[in-house]
């Protein structure tokens, strides 16, 4: 049993600096994306928006140490930079999003499947 977790706790090491350096690589590029592109093509706002998603999925999911947990936490969040960039997202859309991605995490806790 010991044995199992040790080399479950070495597992998620050698996890962790890939993970470290991708989400460095991604701020890097989404820094970029801000400071040098125009913001009014399409094709941009597009990839500042998979990058960002890309960005908080990764970022949760390392201080998380659960990527279900990021993905929720990442969709939540980058779904409301949408309604930001659209011109709907206020403080109603935010508080229900946030709801909706507390009720997804605690469901995703309470019903422990065996994969």
């Amino acid at each position: 049993m010991h044995k199992e977790v040790r080399k479950q706790m070495i597992l998620r090491r050698k996890n962790f600096l890939p993970s470290l350096i991708i989400t460095v690589l991604l701020f890097l590029g989404l820094v970029l994306i801000v400071y040098f592109t125009d913001p009014k093509q399409s094709f941009f706002v597009f990839l500042f928006f998979v990058n960002l998603f890309t960005l908080l999925f990764f970022l949760f999911s390392l201080i998380f140490a659960g990527s279900k947990v990021g993905l929720i936490i990442s969709v939540c969040m980058t779904v409301f930079a949408v309604l930001r960039h659209f011109g709907i997202g206020n403080i109603l859309n935010a508080v229900l999003i946030a709801g909706l991605g507390i009720i997804a995490i605690t469901y995703e806790r309470s019903t422990k499947r065996n994969h």
